[in-house]
């Protein structure tokens, strides 16, 4: 577990940047906005986020945010509201397919008011997540009880992550 996050953690760090003036923070891609943040006076560190929430109390479903990784990846960082049964994992599959195998993130850590769930994916992976054009986020809230299930628009994910590429 330890190499797979420090693995991680150096391809975000070599991979998921963006000079300034290349994308636009806040550029929406259908359902994908680009955020990026400051990381020094010449370099800036982008992501692609979107965010879901109930709309009768406005707390957060699920927020997805996804990472340009290098040859064509990504990292696919998925948020949940804290309190989530860990156990019950997180995981997602083709909406349109009810027999499409599910795809496990692993937890990588809980904090503030959310836990996080992560899955590397190759350029062969994303490119299916991308073509499959709406996606099914589920994780399970509390032991027992029902999963929350998010329908999650995933036609953009490439466009916006290529924008975010350096």
């Amino acid at each position: 577990m330890r190499k797979l996050l420090a693995g991680l953690a150096m391809t975000l760090a070599s991979g998921a940047s963006a000079q300034e003036g290349e994308v636009a923070n806040n550029a929406a891609f259908g359902d994908w906005v680009v955020t990026c943040d400051a990381v020094s006076t010449q370099r800036t560190s982008c992501r692609v986020v979107q965010t879901q929430s109930r709309s009768d109390t406005g707390t957060l479903v699920i927020q997805l945010l996804g990472y340009a990784l290098a040859e064509g990846g990504a990292l696919l960082v998925a948020q949940v509201p804290m309190g989530v049964y860990l156990p019950g994992g997180v995981s997602f599959r083709e909406a349109a397919d009810e027999d499409a195998p599910q795809q496990a993130m692993v937890w990588q850590r809980c904090a503030g008011q959310i836990c996080e769930a992560a899955l590397q994916l190759d350029a062969v992976s994303l490119q299916a997540l991308n073509d499959a054009e709406q996606v099914l986020f589920g994780y399970q809230p509390q032991p027992g009880s029902a999963p929350v299930i998010a329908q999650v628009n995933t036609a953009t994910l490439i466009e916006a992550l290529d924008a975010t590429r350096p």
